[in-house]
């Protein structure tokens, strides 16, 4: 008995034409399994199949083709293992997405810097509920960066866009922690979360900035709106599902990272993931508090990602049906830009203490190369590859 080696490139154009290597998929095995000469299974391009097919059929008898078979779905089922990621990766732009009335350029900070006036401030969700992190004068430690740190140490640094309140009927503001504090984001032990009017002095220093100049005002504590938020950001969409998410918090592995407005510098989205979990010193990391963030706008906008709330575990999250989401892929870094999966966002609204709906986007899915797609709202099958 003479055998006669089919490559598998071979071997998909002899039992259904294209092949896994050419671009075939997984078709070549169901014709593997058909009977030979099948119709539906009839090399579809002439020459490479028909010089796979006339040694083998010149040379080996029908008991011989059916354990050559055989072998040849070992081969095409292994090339299907290796191509399946592929089928989970198509082709998202790396910047671009929706834009429009939830989504818009300027959201930007709203920079605030005060004193607490009790030695540690609880920071909480937007019930009012403690996150188990905690401000304190000695941990409120500026550093230069390229974005804006508060001028003295002590001082709590807000994003005031809006005050809200908890379900004890206290107003908060809301804290921006990681970058512009000792560690930045990898590190520091300063993180987000709402705080109590109470809790903070009734005056201290605005950050403004204009076209000429950036310097801290002394101003009353209390918010004010951007662009971004006076056109739409956060507002209410008209079409909210009545049955909620749930919230499944998750981790966003550090090398899938976005790219900034000028395309110049990319930033992991680790802070959209858990970053409870993922950022801040290790002792923080390891305390069990799981949450990720709700934002106003998404990153694909200029002065986009800035986080309106914390969103912990567990929580319902009413997704906006007439609202698109967006799914960007990620990239390694800002100079070769090479694809490390993609991630989904969503808009919708999570609730205040008092029952107010607060809108804003978050990660809904996740999907790494080589992995499987990570959910992070359960409750509905939705989305880019229905996963």
């Amino acid at each position: 008995m003479r055998w006669t080696l089919l490559s598998r490139a071979g071997a998909g154009a002899a039992f259904g034409g294209a092949g896994v290597v050419a671009g075939g998929g997984c078709a070549p095995i169901a014709c593997a399994l058909a009977p030979l000469g099948a119709a539906s299974c009839a090399p579809r391009s002439s020459s490479a199949a028909a010089m796979a097919m006339r040694p083998l059929r010149s040379v080996v008898s029908l008991g011989e083709v059916a354990i050559m078979r055989k072998l040849v779905i070992l081969i095409l089922a292994l090339g299907c293992a290796t191509a399946a990621p592929a089928t989970l990766a198509p082709a998202f732009p790396v910047a671009g997405g929706y834009k429009g009335q939830f989504n818009n350029d300027d959201q930007g900070h709203a920079d605030f810097c005060v004193r607490l006036t009790v030695p540690a401030a609880a920071l909480r969700y937007p019930d009012g509920s403690p996150t188990g992190f905690m401000l304190s004068p000695e941990i409120l430690v500026p550093v230069q960066s390229n974005g804006v740190s508060c001028p003295e140490t002590g001082m709590a640094r807000l994003d005031a866009r809006e005050i809200i309140t908890g379900a004890d009927g206290a107003p908060m503001l809301f804290h921006r922690g990681g970058w512009g504090f000792v560690g930045n984001d990898p590190e520091s032990a300063v993180h987000f979360g709402h705080v109590r009017l109470a809790d903070i002095d009734t005056a201290g220093l605005r950050f403004e900035r204009d076209s000429t100049s950036r310097r801290w005002v002394p101003a009353p504590t209390r918010p004010w709106s951007g662009l971004g938020q006076q056109r739409g950001n956060g507002s209410a969409c008209s079409a909210r599902a009545a049955t909620p998410l749930t919230v499944s918090v998750q981790s966003i592995p550090n090398d899938m990272r976005y790219l900034n407005s000028r395309q110049s510098a990319a930033i992991p989205y680790a802070i959209y993931g858990d970053p409870s979990e993922d950022l801040g010193p290790a002792t923080d990391r390891d305390r069990g508090v799981k949450y990720t963030m709700l934002t106003w706008s998404w990153i694909n906008t200029r002065g986009g990602g800035v986080a309106r709330a914390l969103v912990p575990d567990g929580a319902q999250f009413f997704p906006c049906t007439d609202v698109p989401s967006i799914t960007l892929t990620a990239v390694s870094d800002a100079e070769r830009k090479t694809p490390t999966g993609w991630v989904e966002a969503r808009y919708g609204a999570i609730r205040s203490g008092d029952g107010e709906l607060l809108y804003g986007w978050i990660v809904a899915r996740h999907w790494r190369t080589g992995g499987e797609v990570v959910r992070h709202l359960r409750g509905e099958r939705s989305g880019v590859n229905g996963g």
